[in-house]
């Protein structure tokens, strides 16, 4: 037998790579060559076991198999092919058989065959066989390509519907939907979490004196400061104006006041200037949810925006907890 892999289709249709199954050997052979002389790639199986563990190896494009075989027959073969799942490439299936009967060829298509042939082969028939089932594997192969576009494409409007155009966290939608998870997963397991409520001091004025396009600057700079003085763990969503909320999962409020104290003295940190020199800061309040009191999120964030209005009341730049309510 020639080698499995030609250089091209000598007919100008696809090329198709096959799976020739048939326990006789001669017939076996004489297939796969007439498949090889029109360009196409193909291997050999001698019965269905044997193919199966071919296709495991590689899936292929079309499987040409015998009716009647040991072990495993035909109409056995494709139905195992076609329980593999619709995330599996498509496999076009040809049944070979000697029985001209009606009741057999329902047989085999319903065991999800897309064709068949009589035997013995004529070639010429084989040869249009192919070429049909090279359109039928074209369209397949664009139409898996299509999706997995609009899958990706699905997924990128996913994360931007979920994401704030100006920095790149979070937005509002995201930080809601988060809550909610999170406070099911709370009730239901008793899992630790904080909120902290965060707030740039004095940024209508900075706004004012600079102009918007500086303040955009100063909003993103801020944004990834605060990414990267974050855990992986942790979440950060831009809650609205120069506002942010970070979501810092399994952190008892102790834990996560440090944790703001130390995000407060970065963003201090930073080459951002006010008119009169000083360093712009940010205000910071944390609470801790309390399954028992805080049944919705307004209610928790409310407890954080309390610490936030006591921080900015206190003189800014600063991180003021706000403890569970308690009876």
């Amino acid at each position: 037998m020639r080698s499995e892999e030609p250089s091209t289709s000598s007919r100008g249709f696809g090329t198709l790579d096959v799976l020739v199954t048939d326990d006789d050997e001669h017939m076996r052979e004489l297939i796969a060559d007439t498949v090889l002389s029109y360009g196409h790639r193909c291997r050999v199986a001698v019965d269905g076991l044997h193919a199966l563990r071919l296709l495991a190896e590689r899936p292929a494009d079309l499987v040409v198999s015998d009716w009647d075989m040991p072990n495993m027959d035909g109409s056995e073969l494709c139905r195992r092919i076609r329980s593999a799942g619709d995330d599996a490439p498509y496999t076009y299936f040809i049944l070979l058989t000697a029985f001209g009967d009606r009741a057999h060829l329902l047989a085999g298509m319903a065991a999800g065959a897309d064709d068949y042939q009589r035997k013995p082969v004529n070639v010429h028939e084989l040869e249009a066989r192919l070429v049909s089932a090279a359109r039928v594997v074209e369209l397949h192969r664009r139409l898996e390509t299509r999706t997995a576009k609009l899958r990706v494409d699905s997924t990128r409007n996913f994360a931007a519907s979920r994401t704030d155009a100006l920095t790149g966290v979070g937005n509002r939608m995201h930080l809601d939907e988060e809550i909610a998870t999170l406070l099911g997963r709370a009730k239901r397991y008793g899992a630790t979490c904080s909120l902290a409520l965060c707030d740039i001091d004095l940024f209508k004025a900075y706004n004012d004196c600079f102009g918007h396009v500086k303040g955009d600057l100063a909003l993103r700079s801020v944004a990834e400061s605060m990414r990267a003085n974050l855990r992986a763990a942790d979440a950060l969503f831009r809650y609205g104006g120069e506002e942010f909320v970070v979501l810092l999962f399994e952190q008892p409020l102790a834990e996560a006041e440090r944790a703001m104290d130390r995000m407060r003295l970065q963003i201090a940190r930073l080459s951002i200037r006010s008119a009169d020199g000083s360093p712009v800061t940010m205000s910071i309040g944390v609470a801790e949810l309390d399954v028992a009191e805080d049944r919705t999120a307004e209610s928790w964030i409310a407890r954080a925006d309390l610490a936030l209005y006591e921080a900015k009341a206190r003189g800014r730049n600063r991180v003021i907890s706000s403890a569970p309510p308690r009876m």
